[in-house]
């Protein structure tokens, strides 16, 4: 049977354990096992008071992690890739800490719009850069999922074919990948045979709607996603997210080009979320 994941942001911006009290408490009556915490500023992560409140709740908690241009593992300068691949081994140690066994997003350069295809020789730097993250993050039995996202936020991993090539490259059993529905509907041709293409390697899929909000109100079919990766035979993780402007620190909602309010009621969301995923599902 698969598991159920929901990112905190549904409900709001605060990630503190106090902050995080509603969410969990909400989460768990609706059913899910984790809640994903993103790791946007170190300095507010409090991994000790995490473990305790998710503990309470009988939740565990996923993480999610960036970097950003300073950070990018991919890049030309060594000792920009030594700054990331210390920031993602600290991410490692913070998510160990609060109990968490995944770190997923875009783990593998900053997010942006390129201006030209990402040359080869950046691909293959950012692999072994990955690499050796994975080993640190394997020894402290954290898993890394690597999200692919679409083109217009990365050169890096915009498709599953480039996911699967990436994994490829960095030759390390922990290293999978995380696929979402908002990013696959918009570059990959047959997004259900790249679920399945993908399906030994899939530790994460995430049901994310056209506009990133409720579940019911873009134009994808949440639902039909879910029962075919069913039937393909996925067991893994199922994730969702949503996201509104009032819900969001004003620079994360700009990063995300989260321009509007989606929705007011982030119960309401997750339980709409729930019932897709158990009509898809089967459970």
């Amino acid at each position: 049977m698969v598991r159920t994941a929901i990112h905190a942001a549904v409900w709001g911006k605060d990630w503190s354990p106090a902050g995080l009290e509603c969410t969990l408490a909400d989460a768990a009556e609706i059913g899910y096992d984790y809640v994903v915490v993103p790791l946007r500023r170190f300095e507010d992560i409090q991994p000790e008071g995490l473990a305790k409140a998710f503990d309470r709740h009988g939740l565990a908690p996923l993480n999610t992690c960036g970097l950003s241009f300073d950070l990018d593992i991919g890049a030309e300068d060594a000792a920009v890739r030594a700054r990331g691949i210390a920031h993602l081994c600290q991410a490692v140690r913070l998510a160990r800490d609060m109990g968490s066994e995944q770190i997923g997003g875009v783990l593998y350069g900053p997010i942006h719009k390129a201006d030209r295809p990402l040359s080869d020789a950046a691909f293959l730097r950012a692999a072994e850069s990955m690499r050796e993250v994975a080993e640190q993050a394997g020894r402290a039995g954290v898993r890394l999922a690597l999200e692919v996202v679409n083109r217009y936020e990365t050169p890096l991993l915009y498709d599953s074919r480039r996911g699967l090539a990436f994994l490829e490259a960095i030759r390390h059993d922990n290293v999978y990948l995380h696929l979402d529905t908002f990013h696959m509907s918009i570059d990959e041709t047959d997004p259900y045979a790249a679920i399945g293409a993908a399906l030994p390697r899939l530790a994460y899929l995430e049901l994310d709607q056209s506009h990133r909000g409720d579940a019911f109100d873009g134009s994808l079919d949440l639902t039909a996603w879910a029962r075919e990766a069913a039937r393909l035979g996925y067991r893994g993780i199922v994730g969702v997210e949503a996201f509104s402007r009032p819900m969001l620190a004003e620079d994360h909602a700009n990063a995300l080009a989260v321009w509007e309010s989606r929705y007011d009621d982030g119960r309401a969301v997750a339980q709409r979320f729930m019932r897709v995923i158990r009509e898809g599902f089967g459970i």
